[in-house]
């Protein structure tokens, strides 16, 4: 059994080729297995998203605070998200995760197994159209 203290926790600055605009993210649960269990805490400025992304195993998003947007693949319009919601992403369903225009966002993301793949940035005109 591990235990995480707040004050251990070092948020840092993801790069371009996984996230737009101002997006703050702080490892919380590290695997213990290879491909395990993990957990990290992100905070998004106003229209900050991750670009679009599978994961191998499910994942778990929990909001914290602010107002967000979730946008899977194929979709012409994502679905808002906020404070106590929880959003249950299966294996290999591509999408996308970000803050709405005129909030930010932070949300707990927790994967159970496997890698994140990456698939490019989302487009200022995605971004808009998966506001709504």
């Amino acid at each position: 059994m591990r235990f995480v203290r707040e004050g251990d926790i070092k948020a840092i600055r993801p790069g371009p080729e996984r996230f737009t605009g101002g997006v703050w993210e702080a490892p919380t649960l590290e695997e213990v297995e290879p491909d395990g269990l993990r957990a990290q805490r992100f905070s998004y400025d106003p229209q900050a998203r991750s670009g679009w992304h599978t994961h191998d195993g499910e994942q778990a998003l929990y909001v914290l605070s602010g107002r967000g947007v979730v946008t899977r693949w194929g979709e012409t319009t994502g679905t808002r998200i906020g404070p106590g919601d929880w959003v249950h992403v299966q294996p290999g369903e591509k999408h996308w995760h970000g803050a709405v225009d005129d909030d930010t966002l932070v949300h707990i993301a927790v994967t159970a197994s496997g890698a994140t793949h990456w698939h490019g940035p989302v487009t200022d005109e995605e971004y808009r159209a998966g506001l709504g």
